[in-house]
């Protein structure tokens, strides 16, 4: 049982090679546009040796040692990159659809690169039409038919407010080398048509179809507010740290502009401290006066300092 297992994965990874081989020598060219039939492999030529592209058993061009030979039907159709043996044949049409290879002969011929190409026009443009509609007060139902030159597809949907579903899910059709799929989207129907080169598409509106029951989903509005409102928090603290600066500038400002210098005076007589007025003493005795509000009378204390310096005069007057 064991050794049949392994036969089987053996002959499954071998499928898979040559699957793999296959694909990968087919290429899909848009008609009209260019092809790069390209030499991977270092190749050296003597003499009576040479190197050929062929389109099925017919050469394209032969290549010798010092020299090269296009075939007449593809004289202007080709094109010499720098890269020794590689060709770009220009402006395909679909009979250029089929197996390219390229031989090298010696002694025998070997041959190097395969490619299978397939030129493809432009996908024709799918109709997209409504052949049914169902309007109930709960619900809409109408099928749609999406077709092109080659197929069509039928597909049925149901909508209620905001919702709508696909019968039997997303449906699509491939005929060789073109797909024919309809589906919704963002509130539409969309019926696309594509081959291996191109795609477009025809679609409907399901509020034309069903303006009552379609509803389209409105946006989620309240990230936005947030998003506002944390802007403008984050306005406002900046603006609040700026004022706070500011106004601890100003009375920076204004203590300096307040602060009055005290020069001492020599000969002066010591004045008498009030006791009740300490502060204002320890103030005075310094180099820097403070200034305080006042709390007596101004023309009391002004006339008792006048009659204390005119008693002071008058007893240091000598006598005749």
């Amino acid at each position: 049982m064991k050794s049949f297992v392994t036969v089987l994965f053996v002959v499954y990874e071998l499928y898979l090679c040559e699957s793999q081989e296959i694909s990968a020598g087919t290429a899909f060219v848009l008609k009209g546009e260019d092809m790069l039939l390209n030499v991977t492999k270092a190749v050296v030529l003597g003499d009576l040796e040479y190197f050929s592209w062929k389109f099925y058993k017919n050469n394209i061009v032969r290549f010798t040692s010092n020299n090269k030979k296009v075939s007449a039907n593809y004289t202007g159709r080709l094109e010499f990159p720098v890269k020794k043996f590689s060709v770009k044949l220009k402006n395909l049409q679909e009979a250029d659809s089929g197996v390219y290879t390229a031989e090298v002969t010696k002694e025998s011929t070997e041959e190097l690169v395969k490619y299978n190409v397939k030129v493809q026009d432009r996908a024709s443009l799918p109709l997209l039409t409504v052949s049914s509609v169902s309007d109930s007060s709960s619900s809409c139902s109408f099928t749609v038919t999406c077709s092109s030159q080659d197929s069509h597809i039928n597909s049925t949907f149901t909508c209620e407010t905001r919702a709508c579903s696909q019968e039997g899910g997303e449906r699509s059709e491939g005929i060789p080398d073109t797909f024919l799929q309809v589906h919704q989207s963002s509130g539409s129907i969309i019926c696309n048509h594509s081959n291996h080169v191109s795609w477009t598409n025809d679609t409907k509106t399901i509020k034309d179809v069903c303006p009552k029951h379609f509803v389209p989903h409105q946006p989620n509005i309240v990230p936005i507010i947030l998003g506002v409102c944390f802007a403008i928090f984050i306005l406002a603290i900046i603006g609040v740290v700026l004022w706070c600066l500011r106004k601890r500038r100003t009375s920076k400002k204004v203590i300096l502009e307040n602060t009055v210098y005290d020069t001492a005076q020599p000969g002066a007589p010591a004045r008498t401290q009030d006791p009740k007025d300490e502060a204002s003493a320890l103030c005075l005795s310094s180099c820097y006066a403070c200034v305080g509000p006042h709390t007596g009378p101004t023309e009391t204390r002004n006339t008792a300092q006048l009659e204390s310096v005119y008693a002071q005069v008058k007893n240091t007057t000598p006598g005749p």
